[in-house]
């Protein structure tokens, strides 16, 4: 069908293996100690821009869970689109783990056919400082050579 699949490509980073079936992301990955990084494609409905759904996502996040926000920084896709990385703290127990969130909003007259022109993808990645650290350079990757169709 016209139009069906994902308006990304992911970018498995070396040590990861890409995870099947997974229902509430369009994408998953995991490395064998359990850091995971994950895409879910939304419809950008309501349209807003970067900085908007950037706010949104730093407010959820403080309020669903107490996680305090770290840092952000501009990104950039392997194919010029330009996103948002929010990078967050959380203790589990006496255990830090370490949480980030990249935003890209597509324009693509792939969907105008659905009546859709834009895309919010969510790019998450998180698990222990310890492995967050450790694979800092691997999620750096995957967001660098992430396409965005």
């Amino acid at each position: 069908m016209l139009g069906c699949g994902h308006s990304f490509e992911a970018a498995t980073p070396p040590g990861f293996v890409e995870l099947e079936d997974q229902a509430r992301y369009d994408y998953r990955a995991t490395t064998a100690d359990g850091l995971v990084i994950g895409i879910r494609e939304i419809d950008h409905e309501p349209e807003g821009a970067l900085d908007f759904w950037t706010r949104a996502i730093e407010n959820q996040m403080r309020q669903r869970g107490g996680y305090a926000l770290l840092g952000t920084r501009d990104v950039k896709s392997a194919d010029g689109y330009t996103g948002k990385q929010l990078r967050f703290g959380h203790d589990e127990g006496n255990k830090p783990h370490l949480y980030s969130v990249t935003l890209f909003i597509t324009r693509s007259s792939k969907f105008l056919i659905f009546g859709k022109s834009s895309k919010l993808l969510v790019i998450e990645a998180g698990g222990s400082k310890e492995q967050m650290e450790k694979n800092a350079q691997h999620i750096d990757w995957a967001i660098q050579n992430f396409h965005a169709k």
